[in-house]
């Protein structure tokens, strides 16, 4: 079987690559900037090759929060992961120390020179032109220049999402209080979940069905209900009536006589 374009590409020299049909990637940009002004109207300006990438800045968080942040045209997509459960922060997200934002002008391209440290300060939003209510070290956000960050960057950060937090806990009980509860959104109840405060208003509103048995309306998803005059299996097939006495709702005497004996053979 003849090699594959990768196979050539990576095996034999530019010049013997090119007799075949196959260029590499700098070839390849060369190609594209020469063709950019045919294709497009515009030329395309090369970056130089060997930029720096160290020293890395770290993006981390602590909490539940993460994103996908987009900067806009020219820059790639930025991911700050959310900290897992039985964690203490989230993955890092690296940020190189120098980018270029490439945009045309005019009938040629140009490319803009933004710094590490600018990059980090647009997705934490923070710096000039940031108003302070976007911050997002506010919700567990905090840039480190280290990987792993220290033990007092990542308690200042804890502290400050606790503070957070403590006043989205107060909010939610001043609207349920005043009975505002659609007032009540996901970042008063995760807050409420992270300071590990049980408060009534801390579940979502959610989507009410019929009872199969007596018609009463019960939230989705409910596996029996389980009232005094009731106790109907939402989902009365093996399968429901299965893992209901699994989980030790109903029991094996409980169910139709050809469930039990379907349940006995499978046993």
């Amino acid at each position: 079987m003849p090699a594959s374009k990768n196979q050539i590409a990576a095996t034999v020299s530019r010049e013997e690559a090119a007799k075949v049909g196959v260029i590499d990637a700098g070839r390849a940009t060369e190609v594209i900037t020469s063709n950019s002004r045919k294709q497009y109207g515009f030329t395309r300006k090369m970056l130089p090759t060997g930029l720096p990438t160290e020293p890395k800045l770290y993006i981390y968080s602590v909490s539940e929060y993460g994103e996908i942040v987009n900067l806009g045209p020219g820059f790639p997509l930025f991911e700050v992961k959310p900290c897992p459960e039985d964690e203490t922060y989230g993955p890092p997200l690296a940020i190189n120390p120098v980018y270029f934002f490439e945009e045309a002008k005019v009938d040629v391209t140009e490319h803009t020179f933004h710094s590490g440290q600018q990059i980090v300060e647009a997705i934490l939003k923070i710096g000039p032109g940031m108003n302070a209510s976007w911050d997002k070290r506010r919700w567990g956000w905090f840039v480190s220049a280290s990987n792993p960050p220290t033990e007092e960057e990542v308690a200042g950060a804890v502290a400050l999402y606790t503070q957070n937090c403590t006043r989205l806990l107060n909010e939610g009980n001043r609207y349920a209080a005043a009975n505002q509860l659609t007032e009540i959104n996901e970042t008063h109840r995760r807050a409420a979940k992270y300071l590990g405060q049980r408060v009534d208003w801390d579940k979502p509103t959610r989507k009410m069905v019929d009872c199969i048995g007596c018609s009463e309306r019960i939230p989705a998803g409910t596996k029996v209900h389980a009232v005094p005059y009731c106790g109907a299996i939402q989902n009365p097939t093996f399968e429901g009536w299965a893992e209901a006495i699994e989980l030790g709702i109903k029991k094996l005497s409980d169910a139709p006589e050809h469930i039990q004996a379907q349940l006995k053979k499978s046993a």
